[in-house]
């Protein structure tokens, strides 16, 4: 009888634990409803065109361009460089490129620089007006006797009022008031004492101007 009682006992807890293996799982308790929580916002890619085009396009950034000098005014400013190098390059030639009987550098190294840098930019800024190459080819034909050794021998004495008369019709027409020679007339020519004179009175007149703006300060 024990031993029966035995075997029905195990017998029963075997089910009995099979059945708590089987039985389902219960589902875990929902959480505390709330607000519904929004999806995560996704990087968003500016194309790059779009957006230098915002960064360009400020208010301020189209002001600073609209300040800028016009194309008119920039060619202005140039000529007058252009010029002002001329004038001081003819009254450096008209006293035959010496001060105080001494030959001077004045073109070989200042305004020939000058002269050249003016040019070369105008003849992009002006292209119409063919005296910016006649400037740049005249350097480069007259330099060698711009120097202070081609000075020194004396050998172009003669020629230098005339390079003078030369840059003065130069400057003339960089300004507009003068047109282009004939082609195959000869430029006039002066002389020394006339070229002397020419000097005289640009230098007169340069040195009153500047008297005149220093007296205002």
């Amino acid at each position: 009888m024990k031993a029966k009682l035995i075997e029905e006992g195990s017998k029963l807890l075997s089910d009995g634990i099979r059945i708590m293996i089987n039985r389902p799982q219960k589902a875990p308790p929902a959480a505390c409803s709330g607000p519904p929580v929004p999806p995560p916002v996704k990087d968003v890619q500016v194309p790059l065109a779009q957006k230098l085009a915002s960064e360009t396009g400020t208010p301020a950034q189209t002001a600073a361009v609209s300040t800028l000098p016009t194309t008119a005014e920039t060619t202005h400013e140039l000529k007058r460089r252009l010029a002002r190098e001329l004038y001081r390059a003819e009254l450096d030639l008209a006293g035959g490129l010496k001060i105080n009987g001494k030959a001077c550098d004045c073109l070989e190294y200042k305004h020939s620089v000058g002269l050249d840098a003016a040019a070369e930019e105008l003849v992009s800024q002006d292209p119409n007006n063919p005296v910016y190459r006649e400037i740049i080819k005249w350097l480069n034909d007259n330099l060698s006797k711009l120097t202070v050794q081609a000075i020194l021998t004396g050998k172009y004495d003669a020629e230098y009022p005339k390079m003078a008369l030369q840059l003065k019709e130069f400057r003339k027409r960089v300004v507009g008031t003068s047109q282009a020679p004939t082609a195959g007339k000869a430029a006039p020519t002066l002389t020394l004492e006339e070229a002397k004179q020419m000097a005289a009175s640009q230098a007169a007149a340069e040195v009153e101007r500047q008297w005149n703006s220093q007296a205002k300060k």
